[in-house]
């Protein structure tokens, strides 16, 4: 049953009404999306995200889901496996999850900037509440979801299954799943999630079995062995064994039933082409084919040779023709004539030509002994290179004696190899002339001369034998003539070997008493010299008798062709056989299996076959059912009675069966056990969501974006989602009372909190009916039902007795919809917080006072409950209303406007009072304004940008954003230009395969920018025309920091060099400034171009002046590299420093006196900083180990926020020209924008706009 994605691109997107839930399925293996109310889903598809590279271009891809094998040819998949967003079950990659979800989104039909839907989403049972937040803040910040609602994938199944009557409200769920397999009981239709278990054992620990067995059983097809192909595999062999142990047995006893049992899989095999044996025609011409191929060589060889012949000869001709006009020319102008012909002395002239000489006679293949005799002639000019080997010492000064020590060295080293050239010649003359006098034997008596070298042949044989047993067991065998008998190291040494031992061993004894002096004195060497091997004459021997052997062996070859080498030779090495060679056949491509279908499968009820020493499924049940706050028999009698299977993993084959048998072992005797497997255990539970989404309670299920944050981690923690259809409105639905017509019409309006809501709604009723609860002036009440059949009008009447002065037109509340969402506040089933209904808001924080809403005290009437018009007052209006001062309060009547502004009179414990001192202190109230609220920073980057080979370099500066709003970005060879007002995207340069981007920078006008290589090289683009102004070289290695101030270009290297480039002079660079001992890795120019601060690896901080080659100020207090350089723009002389991983530290100096003024400690290594422009603060960017953005308010270095997002070091940082927007690169090849400043007119809080603009895009 293989897997078949669903990825068709939807067109009804725009059908569906606001209102309408998307349902998702965010499973481990499958993700599944589709509208609430359907029976299946739109989208599904695997859960992974891979990101291969173009096999050309280079370019990374991302694919999500299954990809396309004809596709992937063209793509290099062996350095990006799969990826997925789950760690076990729980989602903690939200950056591939954020690729899912917007590949769901796109095939759905959302490609607007908001998905304007409920969402209810699935997840893991107790998810953590960090994953929980993460995917709120997710859908909210990201996509714009109005609300949404986490639910368990199991429950939903197990309550779809319970609608179908396959299953009771009292039981439990088992769900097998992809990473984990989960337990979890139902009581009286609500999940217990307080008795549920989990093991981590899963369908991907199956198919991970199965590859490993099948891999290790077929190690020769491991490439076949895809998981694709063994998931395959797994869903359509694999089966569970009623009977472990009786199932091993019948396939180790083997036997028809066995057989029967085993599958196979055969491979694709192509049998071998049978070819005949060629005939002679083919023979011949194939002879042919190779004697024209050879003859075409040699003519090509022939003429090559030649050639180089006529080369060298006009060089030696050239090379006489000097030699003969140098010796034309006087004494005093020789040097003159050498320097014009490039030649240093005349010997230099004449060792060219030897050299010449040489190599044509070895061009025209002469003999060797030629060479030897030029080789004569050339060295007695060798005395006159080396003229201070004679001299005394005593008239040499100290660098002419180094000098002669060399020329020592020289000398001694060339007349070695003279000698050794020498040696071979004498040896190989002695061997032709051996070869010559063997030829005039063999001719004057050939049998005599073959009897004899028989028998020098056997002689040198034995010779040799007897050395190399002797080197293995020792020169005496004690009376033990087995060779391989038992002799030790000692005996096994010859006489030098003894020697040498001996004298290690005193050397050892002597020099371990005190300090080790050995050759410091002559004798030492000496010493040396006798422990030497090379002195072991006895070694050498072997090594002439095997030449000598292996001559006279040669020689019977060529003259005996029955002559045999004789294996004595080797007479200990055994001779191996090679093995028959046994052609492929149909059946070495075939993959058995048999065990391996019920052995893999077993690991669900028994994880310690793959090492996790955890329970099984059978043994699961038991625990939840023994975890569950009731213990009464008649409830686990029930829950067993009504077991649910669910889950992928649920498929196989006798899992029911197995499963029912191991609950029966561990439940009392005669308990009714019934396991049933759901209607589809895959789409069930997505089904199941899809009925819920679609029914009336869920709008009241859902949490908005606005209560999140309100309500905070804690409440999203106990956050759980409801599961039993209620047909009754549920509490705190607001009552709206109002007037009775046949009462008085002093009736007041009372909002009230329904405590028993199944008292006034119908069961099956979609639509809300009006509850009016008339009060009359003797304070009875009367409840009535709303006509359904009122007419329009009357049903359009708010029904509120407003207070005096005020009408229905003047204050306008909310109509009432006939939802149930528009009736109850029921943003979250939590009752620990009590919150006020949305349409009605709570008075206990207005100040309706101020706003003249409140009405003067009147009389109350004679019969009449002033408590009860006291409530009432309190009800309307909030607690502190009657606590007001007499007096306090305005009339409110009709002649004057309700919503004109009045005077605050709020009390001195008020947080709104003006004055400490109270309203009459005399102090104008227009004084003092209320404090201003705390800066709030965006969390989430309102967007981010694809970077394909962006660098994981500390010591690289690749990204800068210029004052006309263009962003650089060094990408591997190529530098990219993202206009941020347009989103365009342009090539500016290709370096090439030889070189790659190393820093980039703007110029401050933002018209040029600079670029540095890898090569050393500093290149100046024009950025509007994309054309290259001019390349500046000086920089030994890669330049990896450039820093442009009004008219000078600083660039620091590798090299520890800083030089200073003027694009106004032809040279190259104007001035080196030289004081690095490591790599040069931050530069900054000051704001007013007087000083340049430089940091490097060497842990420096350094300033100088534009005056000065020497660094006015050396701050050595950082203990790591400093990249991170920062001049403030508020205050001159203000610099901010940051270190590396072993510092961590951001460091705050003086450049007017050189004092370190304040430090703190971050945590993390420093890799960038940057100043605002607009407040004093300033942002710095962090890697190991947190890899976070953290905000800073100057100088009390408080943290104003700290945002994370990247999965590696922060490495990269650049600012907007507005001063408000900073863009961060990594080493996860994205760059993500922040919106963290305020502007420079309005210092109000920033706005967070990643709900719009969180689109991913790309930077190529």
């Amino acid at each position: 049953m293989p897997f078949v994605s669903q990825t068709s691109l939807q067109s009804d997107y725009t059908l569906f009404s606001s209102n309408c839930p998307i349902v998702i399925d965010n499973g481990g293996s499958n993700f599944r999306i589709g509208w609430a109310g359907e029976t299946d889903p739109r989208i599904i598809f695997r859960n992974i995200v891979q990101r291969p590279r173009h096999k050309a271009t280079g370019e990374t891809v991302t694919i999500v889901g299954d990809h396309d094998p004809a596709l992937m040819k063209y793509f290099d998949c062996t350095r990006s496996s799969p990826r997925s967003a789950f760690d076990s079950n729980v989602v903690y990659q939200f950056e591939i999850m954020e690729y899912i979800l917007d590949y769901g989104f796109e095939r759905m039909g959302a490609d607007g900037s908001q998905v304007d839907h409920p969402v209810l989403i699935t997840e893991c049972v107790c998810n953590p509440v960090q994953s929980r937040s993460k995917m709120a803040e997710l859908l909210f910040e990201t996509y714009g979801v109005p609300s949404v609602a986490f639910g368990v994938d199991a429950a939903f199944s197990y309550k779809y299954n319970q609608q179908l009557g396959i299953c009771d409200k009292d039981g439990l769920v088992v769900c097998p799943g992809f990473t984990t397999t989960h337990v979890i009981p139902f009581v009286d239709g609500e999940p217990v999630y307080k008795a549920c278990c989990r093991t981590n054992i899963g369908g991907f620990h199956v198919s991970d079995y199965l590859k490993q067995l099948l891999s290790l059983k077929y190690p020769h097809h491991m490439s076949r062995i895809t998981w694709e192909k063994v998931e395959d595999l797994k869903m359509e062999h694999c089966y569970i064994a009623t009977d472990y142990a009786s199932e091993a047995r019948l396939f180790q006893k083997g036997g028809k039933e066995a057989e029967d049992k085993t599958r196979c899989w055969q491979l694709p095999w192509v049998p071998p082409p049978v070819e005949g044996l060629p005939s002679e025609e083919e023979i011949a011409r194939k002879a042919a084919i190779k004697e024209r191929q050879g003859q075409r060589l040699r003519e090509m060889a022939e003429a090559k040779r030649s050639s180089r012949i006529n080369e060298l000869e006009n060089e030696l001709q050239g090379l006489e023709f000097l030699l003969q006009q140098l010796g034309n020319v006087e004494e005093k102008d020789i040097a003159c004539f050498l320097a014009e012909t490039g030649y240093v002395s005349k010997q230099e002239i004449e060792s060219s030509r030897a050299k010449v000489m040489q190599s044509l006679r070895k061009a025209k293949g002469e003999p060797k002994g030629e060479q030897a005799e030029t080789e004569e002639k050339v060295d007695p000019s060798a005395a006159e290179k080396y003229p201070l080997i004679n001299i005394s010492d005593n008239m040499l000064t100290p660098e002419q004696l180094k000098e002669k020590k060399k020329q020592l060295f020289l000398k001694t080293t060339s007349e070695g190899r003279q000698r050794a050239k020498q040696k071979r010649f004498e040896e190989e003359l002695e061997r032709e002339r051996q070869n010559q006098q063997d030829e005039e034997k063999r001719l004057e008596n050939p049998e005599l001369y073959l009897e004899q070298l028989r028998a020098k042949h056997r002689e040198l044989s034995e010779k040799v034998e007897q050395r190399k047993r002797h080197k293995t067991n020792g020169n005496h065998t004690n009376g033990n003539h087995n060779l391989s008998g038992g002799v030790g190291r000692g005996e096994r040494l010859n006489a030098a070997q003894k020697e040498r031992m001996r004298l290690l061993t005193t050397a050892a004894f002597d020099r371990g008493k005190g300090e080790d002096t050995f050759g410091a004195r002559d004798e030492d060497w000496q010493l040396y010299k006798l422990m030497s091997k090379d002195n072991d004459e006895d070694e050498e021997g072997p090594d002439a008798y095997e030449a000598e052997l292996a001559r006279i062996s040669s020689r019977l070859q060529d003259i005996d062709p029955n002559f045999v080498s004789k294996s004595e030779l080797v007479p200990f090495q055994p001779v191996v056989e090679v093995p028959s060679f046994r052609p492929l056949s149909k059946e070495d491509f075939q993959i058995v299996f048999g065990v391996e279908r019920f052995r893999c499968p077993e690991i669900l009820f028994h994880p310690n076959l793959v090492g996790v020493d955890q329970v099984g499924v059978d043994e699961m049940a038991g625990v939840s059912i023994r975890r569950l706050p009731s213990r009464s028999q008649g409830l686990n009698e029930r829950m067993t009675n009504s077991i649910l299977l669910t889950g992928g993993s649920c498929l196989f084959p006798g899992i029911r069966e197995r499963l029912e048998a191991g609950i029966r072992m561990i439940r009392p005797c005669g308990s009714p056990i019934r396991v049933v497997r759901a209607s589809d255990p895959v789409l069930d539970a997505w089904r199941g969501a899809a009925v819920y989404a679609a029914s009336l309670q869920f709008p009241g299920q859902t949490f908005s974006k606005t209560d999140y944050y309100e309500k905070g981690e804690d409440w999203l923690r106990r956050y759980t989602l409801r599961h039993r259809i209620q047909q009754t409105v549920e509490a705190k639905s607001m009552l709206y009372i109002r007037e009775n017509p046949s009462s008085n019409p002093n009736t007041k309006l009372l909002p009230k909190t329904l405590e028993n809501p199944s008292s006034f709604a119908e069961r099956e009723e979609r639509s809300f009916q009006y509850l009016f609860i008339y009060i009359t002036p003797d304070n009875s009440r009367t409840r009535a039902q709303a006509n359904p059949e009122m007419d329009s009008s009357e049903r359009r009447k708010s029904g509120l007795n407003l207070p005096a002065g005020m009408s229905e037109t003047s204050l306008r509340l909310e109509t009432f919809s006939g939802s149930y969402r528009a009736i109850s506040n029921l943003s979250s089933p939590s009752k620990a917080t009590s919150c006020s209904d949305r349409f009605i808001p709570c008075r206990s924080s207005s100040r309706l006072h101020t706003f003249g809403l409140i009405e003067k005290a009147s009389p109350v009437k004679e019969g009449g409950n002033e408590a009860y018009f006291r409530l009432l007052k309190q009800e309307l209006f909030g607690s502190d209303f009657g606590s007001s001062p007499a007096g306090q309060g305005s009339p409110m009547s009709p002649s004057k406007n309700m919503l004109r502004f009045k005077t605050d009179h709020s009390g001195p414990n008020s947080p709104f009072s003006p004055s400490i001192f109270g309203p009459d202190s005399g102090f104008s109230s227009e004084a003092s304004t209320p404090p201003k609220p705390p800066r709030k920073v965006p969390k989430t980057p309102h967007k981010v940008l694809d970077a394909p080979s962006l660098q994981d370099d500390f010591y690289l500066n690749l990204v800068d954003w210029s004052s006309q709003n263009v962003l650089a970005v060094g990408l591997g060879t190529c530098v990219y230009l993202w206009t941020a007002s347009t989103s365009k995207v342009t090539k500016l340069c290709d370096l090439g395969p030889s070189d790659s981007v190393c820093s980039v920078q703007w110029t401050r006008e933002g018209s040029y920018i600079s670029i540095g290589t890898h090569l050393g090289q500093v290149q100046v683009w024009d950025g509007t025309q994309c054309k290259k102004v001019r390349t500046m070289s000086g920089h030994q290695t890669r330049t990896g920091v450039l820093a442009w101030s009004s008219r000078i270009l600083s660039s620091g290297s590798r090299d520890r060099n800083i030089l200073q480039h003027d694009l106004r002079v032809s040279n190259d660079f104007v001035s080196k400034l030289v004081g690095h001992k490591s790599e040069v890795c931050g530069l900054k120019w000051s704001h007013d171009d007087r000083e340049l601060a430089s940091g490097g690896n060497d842990n420096q901080l350094l300033v100088w002046n534009q005056h000065s080659q020497q660094p006015v100020l050396k701050l050595t207090e950082h203990t790591a590299a400093v990249k991170a350089i920062a001049w403030s723009p508020h205050q001159s002389g203000l610099l901010a420093s940051g270190g590396g991983t072993a510092d961590r530290c951001i460091r705050f100096w003086s450049t007017t006196n050189g004092n370190q003024l304040n430090h703190v400690d971050t945590g993390s290594q420093v890799c960038n900083l940057a100043w605002s422009k607009n407040v004093n603060e300033l942002v710095s960017t962090h890697g190991y180990s947190q890899n976070q953005i953290m905000v800073w308010k100057y100088p009390s270095m408080t943290k104003v926020a700290t945002l994370t997002g990247h999965s590696l070091r922060v490495l990269y940082l650049a600012m907007s020209p507005d001063g408000q927007t900073i863009v961060t690169g990594a080493g996860d090849e994205t760059l993500r924008f922040w919106n963290i400043f305020p502007s420079m007119k309005t210092p109000a809080p920033v706005k967070d706009t990643g709900v719009w603009s969180m689109g991913r895009t790309h930077i190529r």
